[in-house]
């Protein structure tokens, strides 16, 4: 498996995501019924640590997944690189690892994902095996 330096995975994230929204930007129908009723939906904070072994994948449609590890403890109990948590318990085993997303709303935070020093928090909530993503922010 080749590893790539952190300005090559930015490069590479961001080009994935430009595609992704610019095919977002040339569909004539909407592709995204399941993300339309998520800001209706019960949502919290999910905190997310950059790199380790987060990965961000194209997932067709114009949506995007994001694998990541699951945090040992609550937000406040610290992140290793690659792990996301809620911010007041661990993730159970029965919740998804896998942030499921718009390529336009991911666009927002996977800069930060890429880099190990750095954090999203994203409001989510547990949806058919994904997290699925309301809002951008504690």
């Amino acid at each position: 498996m080749m590893t790539l330096s952190r300005s090559a995975k930015i490069a590479v994230a961001v080009a994935v995501f430009a595609v992704a929204v610019a095919c977002t930007v040339a569909l004539t129908t909407d592709v995204t019924p399941t993300f339309a009723a998520a800001s209706t939906q019960q949502s919290y904070p999910l905190t997310c640590r950059g790199g380790g072994r987060l990965t961000i994948a194209n997932a067709g449609n114009s949506g995007v997944r994001i694998r990541f590890q699951r945090g040992a403890g609550p937000a406040t109990s610290g992140l290793l690189p690659g792990q996301c948590t809620w911010s007041d318990r661990a993730l159970g085993s029965n919740e998804p690892a896998i942030i499921c997303d718009t390529a336009a709303n991911a666009a927002q935070y996977v800069g930060k994902l890429v880099q190990a020093n750095e954090y999203a928090i994203l409001q989510a909530y547990n949806y058919q095996g994904c997290m699925r993503v309301t809002r951008i922010g504690p």
